[in-house]
């Protein structure tokens, strides 16, 4: 029985544990590449089927997904994907959490750009915009300046948020073939008041102001709901997404005190909403060690998590060990690939994607971006023979 991407992706995230029945199928999918490593393969033997766009620079993702819209997303891939038979990986639903103020060219030299962006903070970047910016000032300091910023989050501003030609896109995507995840960047509890205060901004203000952060992952949560509610009501998605980047490789940025005072609330509420609304899948998005927060995360009904970086030291198997429901995308060690890395290495990290296939709810993929240290000639090794891998636990010899 072939299923098509997205009823693979389902079909995975709701088994049983370790029960592979003829309904389930594992997709064969990767998270993404960065503009530069593409450019880089094609000097190392990948065909170019389509140049990657010009003003691309080097650090822009490249997506393994399906796009929804015309200039609604990132590029999607048109070079790796059809070298190993991929699946598209989950694409995400165009949405817009910012305040949509206007980006503003402030300084622009032959090395660096100075900005502000959509969500009010001032950056800047090298020219090429080809790294994360420095964030030289935030919008949010305290109470007046987040009442006054609150206000662009009037449930009156939904409806210009909605992606242009909204029922027609509702219409195409009624029988598409590939899964959707609705919840992007700054799309998190934490996420949201970080991008807004900055990181130093927002750990000070747990401390010094928790009633205001209470209130603005309240305020967040309330629009969130009402954004969430108004596209499902004419889209069915497969997951929600809530995004963080709550750790690094020292572990988590919050306590698990803090952690359980302002983000359990919120997550439960959005998570029962989601079940309400039909979606059984919910994912939360971090890089670093997140293992301490697995637990976390878990207790509040989040469904799964990814891409789960193993240089932050991310032990996938003993996380499956503890959760053996939890769904768990990504996790392939990428630095395998990289040009000091061989053969054997990668078997090696192959074995651990067996040992998790086994147990389920697991869909393999590089454990972030592939970057440009990863050779086209470790990556097709890689890609290779995790296709084999895949293609014989859904032929039920796993």
């Amino acid at each position: 029985m072939a299923l098509d991407a997205r009823e693979k992706f389902l079909s995975v995230m709701r088994m049983n544990p370790g029960e592979y029945t003829p309904e389930v199928q594992v997709p064969k999918v990767e998270f993404g590449y960065w503009a530069g490593t593409v450019r880089a393969w094609f000097e190392q033997g990948l065909e170019v089927r389509e140049p990657v766009p010009e003003d691309y620079s080097d650090g822009i993702a490249v997506m393994a997904n399906r796009n929804i819209g015309k200039d609604m997303e990132k590029a999607g891939d048109r070079n790796v994907q059809p070298v190993f038979g991929l699946d598209p990986y989950l694409t995400k639903f165009p949405v817009d959490y910012s305040p949509m103020f206007e980006e503003e060219i402030i300084e622009k030299t032959d090395t660096h750009v100075l900005y502000r962006d959509a969500y009010g903070v001032l950056c800047k970047n090298d020219v090429s915009m080809g790294s994360l910016p420095m964030e030289l000032e935030s919008p949010v300091k305290d109470w007046n300046s987040w009442n006054e910023y609150k206000e662009y989050y009037h449930p009156s501003t939904i409806e210009k948020r909605l992606p242009p030609g909204w029922d027609g896109i509702a219409e195409r995507l009624e029988e598409r073939d590939f899964p959707i995840r609705l919840g992007g960047t700054v799309g998190g509890f934490l996420g949201f008041p970080r991008q807004i205060m900055g990181v130093t901004g927002y750990l000070i203000a747990l401390y010094d102001q928790p009633d205001m952060i209470h209130d603005m992952c309240d305020t967040f949560l309330h629009f969130l709901l009402r954004y969430y509610d108004r596209i499902l009501r004419d889209v069915k998605v497969d997951c929600i997404l809530i995004w963080e980047d709550m750790a690094g490789k020292q572990g988590s940025l919050i306590s698990p005190d803090h952690f359980r005072e302002f983000l359990t609330p919120r997550y439960k509420q959005m998570v029962g909403f989601a079940l309400e609304s039909g979606v059984d899948i919910i994912l939360t998005d971090s890089d670093g060690y997140v293992e301490d927060l697995v637990p976390l995360i878990a207790e509040t009904g989040v469904t799964g998590m990814y891409p789960f970086e193993r240089a932050a030291g991310n032990d996938l198997l003993r996380i499956r060990k503890g959760f053996p429901e939890f769904q768990v995308l990504g996790g392939f060690d990428k630095r395998v690939l990289f040009s000091s890395g061989g053969k054997q290495a990668i078997d090696g990290e192959l074995e651990i994607v067996k040992q998790l296939l086994q147990k389920g709810r697991y869909i393999p993929h590089l454990d972030h971006f592939a970057s440009p240290d990863c050779t086209w000639e470790n990556f097709s090794y890689y890609r290779e023979k995790l296709n084999c891998i895949i293609d014989n636990f859904n032929e039920r010899k796993g």
